[in-house]
């Protein structure tokens, strides 16, 4: 969790991102990817009401009216510009016998055809914005789920869900990634020109109170070796409400970039909504910043929306899962979690990512009791209504084809959950292994008998309280293998070997360069 240094006095929760575990190891050996739970609660200091009147009702002028006096009958009505019904004002009639025309003796003086000599002046009503909105309860959203995602999938290359209390390392939101490399961004001129943010449902807009502080919270890092710090902007939606506390949808915009050379109202602009606002579902509350990567830091860190449910003015822990949209939308974004849409080789990448990596789909992952919007249980995987959920398998699966090898070169490769020793492998050449594993504690070794002696050499540890790991072993030497691993939690691995000239990539090993760190300036 970042700490923040910026006199805001609304802070919303903040996603646990860009710690210690984004400065990357050498590409050669990759150490598993942990990334820092969070340790900063923000939260929102300005309540509002479940039931809000954004304005009272305008009540319109007294119509001035000039007496006619050759005039037919007229008729002058306040405009309205809402759905509110306004008060309608009549000029009085007065009604003139024309003087020019002969009345006819069989039938009635006209009443709306003579040519009036004076206009009574227009009245103009204010518009009427009062509008009473309820917000409803959580539970609403375990039927009536929404259709509008917060970005379009097609702006976004990775992402991952909710990882709960109950997994190898629980973090308190999800995330959606941005490409450093799309033209669209790079040619992006105007805030609009970046990807939309929509309202996920009818709301309220939360945002930095008071409204003239700078447009950014910076997330200080300056601890870490080498220092380092970045800076974002939140927007938070109030939507629904669980007894009488208030609920947030977070929008934790973070480019990963520092402000140099750019004013502190640079991400203003990128926020086209007011405070205390009511939006609707769909409405387009903001855009993306998407930096080039001579302005993104250094390291596997990756542009990202953090986004989550929070309960208003409580713990950094007070988060529900995000499971309030369609299944539709929740397959979409388990694919692409699953299956970064650059691949893991992007040169986007950040270790944020592999959060997701092999987990299955649902907008939540192992979460607690206290995490489901729902209902008073754990669960596994959320998806549906936290009912259905209950019988949804929550293993997650690690595929040994795509670690790293082109799948042609591999001499063996497998994958499993739990404890196990695989069948003996017979290799006539110097072999590599690439090891990964969904969260520790796990041991991985080889058993091996070269001919003149039969020993056990350890590979690879996973130490607990760490989610996925990725690594590749140094060149080994020819003989018969098999491989013993320890998983005594069942979160799953993957093993392929391939001859140690075969080429591979791991994740964070294509990342061009970065701004800092090292020699980030001071902080603003």
């Amino acid at each position: 969790m970042r700490k923040y240094a910026v006199a805001l006095t609304f802070l919303l929760v903040v996603s646990g991102c860009g710690g210690s575990s984004d400065t990357a190891t050498p590409a050669t050996t990759v150490a598993p990817v942990a990334t820092q739970a969070p340790t900063t609660t923000a939260v929102s200091t300005t309540a509002v009401p479940t039931t809000t009147t954004v304005a009272p009702t305008t009540t319109a002028a007294p119509t001035t009216t000039a007496t006619p006096t050759t005039t037919a009958p007229t008729t002058t009505v306040a405009p309205t510009t809402t759905e509110v019904p306004t008060s309608t004002t009549v000029v009085p009639t007065t009604t003139a016998v024309p003087t020019t025309t002969e009345a006819p003796t069989t039938t009635t003086a006209p009443t709306t055809t003579a040519v009036p000599t004076t206009v009574a002046p227009a009245t103009t009503v204010a518009p009427t914005t009062t509008q009473a909105f309820e917000l409803p309860d959580l539970s609403y959203f375990a039927e009536n789920k929404s259709d509008r995602f917060l970005v379009d999938f097609e702006d976004v290359i990775a992402g991952h869900p909710h990882v709960g209390q109950r997994s190898p390392l629980p973090h308190n939101d999800s995330h959606i990634y941005f490409s450093n490399s799309d033209p669209r961004w790079l040619n992006a001129t105007e805030p609009s020109d970046y990807p939309p943010i929509y309202a996920v449902a009818d709301g309220i807009i939360q945002l930095a109170d008071p409204p003239f502080l700078y447009y950014y919270d910076v997330a200080d890092h300056t601890d870490s070796d080498p220092p380092w710090w970045h800076v974002g902007y939140t927007i938070g939606l109030r939507f629904a409400t669980v007894g009488k506390v208030n609920i947030d949808f977070l929008y934790g915009m973070e480019p990963y970039v520092i402000i140099q050379n750019k004013p502190k109202t640079f991400f203003k602009d990128f926020i086209i909504v007011e405070d205390n606002q009511h939006v609707k579902k769909g409405d387009v509350l903001g855009y993306m910043y998407v930096s080039p990567f001579s302005e993104r830091l250094a390291g596997p860190k990756s542009p990202h929306i953090a986004f989550g449910i929070l309960r208003d003015g409580q713990g950094q822990w007070d988060v529900y899962a995000p499971a309030i949209f369609t299944e539709d939308i929740v397959n979409q974004f388990g694919n692409l979690y699953r299956h970064p849409s650059e691949g893991w080789d992007s040169t986007s990448f950040g270790n944020d990512w592999s959060r997701g990596r092999g987990v299955p789909t649902g907008m939540g992952w192992m979460i607690d009791a206290e995490e489901n919007p729902f209902g008073d249980y754990p669960l596994d995987v959320l998806m549906y209504d936290g009912i259905r959920d209950k019988e949804l398998d929550g293993s997650a699966y690690l595929d040994s084809k795509t670690l790293g090898f082109n799948q042609g070169d591999t001499l063996a490769n497998f994958e499993g959950r739990g404890d196990t020793t695989s069948e003996t492998y017979q290799f006539d050449t110097d072999w590599r292994v690439i090891i990964a594993t969904i969260g520790g504690p796990a041991e991985f070794s080889a058993i091996i008998d070269d001919g003149y002696n039969r020993y056990s050499m350890s590979i690879y540890d996973q130490s607990p309280d760490q989610n996925f790991g990725i690594y590749a072993s140094p060149i080994m030497s020819p003989g018969s293998v098999a491989f013993e691993v320890s998983d005594p939690e069942n979160w799953g691995w993957a093993i392929a070997v391939a001859p140690a000239d075969a080429a591979y990539t791991l994740p964070g090993d294509n990342l061009p360069e970065g701004s800092c760190p090292p020699g980030c300036p001071p902080l603003p």
